[in-house]
């Protein structure tokens, strides 16, 4: 990602710019962590919850994508393990 740039305002506050917001994952009331090292540089964390995984798959959903259920995944992946492996018939 290129150098992106921000500007503080008189309320110390600064608009994170929207390439790093998509690449985060950052949405509104998300919490951010700071770290500063001793090199005065400044890193930034999305905070997330114990155990959450929200949104990690977000950049590979595609807009009007339909749900699918459990067992709908399960036959899709017993499917191309078949195809890949070129297994003929099931194992009875």
């Amino acid at each position: 990602m290129a150098t992106l740039r921000a500007k503080v305002t008189s309320k110390g506050q600064i608009t994170l710019p929207k390439a790093l917001r998509r690449t985060l994952s950052i949405n509104t009331g998300d919490r951010l962590e700071f770290s500063v090292s001793d090199a005065n540089t400044i890193s930034v964390r999305k905070q997330r919850t114990a155990g959450s995984s929200a949104g990690c798959a977000r950049k590979f959903i595609k807009l009007g994508m339909k749900p699918v259920s459990a067992s709908d995944m399960d036959e899709g992946i017993r499917q191309h393990m078949m195809k890949k492996y070129g297994i003929k018939k099931e194992a009875e």
